[in-house]
């Protein structure tokens, strides 16, 4: 039974040192942690995983999260535009850390269409679970319709003190 309560504690400690690790490794890399990318509201992005690429529809965008339709779909090799749209959201909307976008780094603006109304039908649902009230939503919903039919903003988002910090470029 001893050996077992020190293995376990040993097993304990060596994880807890491995988390703090890279808490701090992540925490030194906070200041050289940036990327120059392209947002446009309704684009559709690409990423490159296990060789395979990967696609999310961009809905909204702000220093805290970045909203998202995924698709299931995997690509061998770069899809086209026309693919692309053809393509349903496997999920209507996810919210996801805006700080990820950082760690993609084959991220790709790879198409755009302007956002419809039944697109920004999951984050709809997400924003009411939210408290948003519905005029609130409406408003905030038509300012993304009209964001997705504007050209991409280049932005540079880089970590600072373990926060988002985002600046327009060009």
């Amino acid at each position: 039974m001893h050996l077992k309560i020190c293995k376990r504690t040993s097993l304990t400690l060596t994880l807890l040192g491995a988390m703090l690790y890279s808490l701090y490794s992540l925490a030194a890399k906070d200041e050289e942690n940036a990327i120059d990318i392209k947002i446009q509201w309704g684009a559709y992005y690409l990423t490159l995983e296990n060789n395979q690429y990967r696609v999310f529809r961009l809905l909204d965008f702000n220093r805290y999260a970045y909203h998202a339709a995924i698709f299931k779909e995997t690509f061998a090799t770069r899809p086209t535009k026309d693919e692309i749209l053809q393509l349903a959201p496997f999920i209507g909307h996810a919210p996801i850390d805006a700080k990820t976008l950082l760690q993609e780094e084959s991220i790709q603006l790879l198409a755009s269409a302007p956002l419809k109304k039944e697109d920004l039908e999951g984050y709809r649902y997400y924003l009411e679970e939210q408290g948003m009230s519905v005029s609130e939503m409406d408003e905030l919903i038509q300012r993304i319709m009209e964001f997705s039919a504007q050209p991409p903003l280049q932005l540079r988002l880089k970590i600072v003190d373990g926060e988002l910090e985002i600046s327009q470029r060009g």
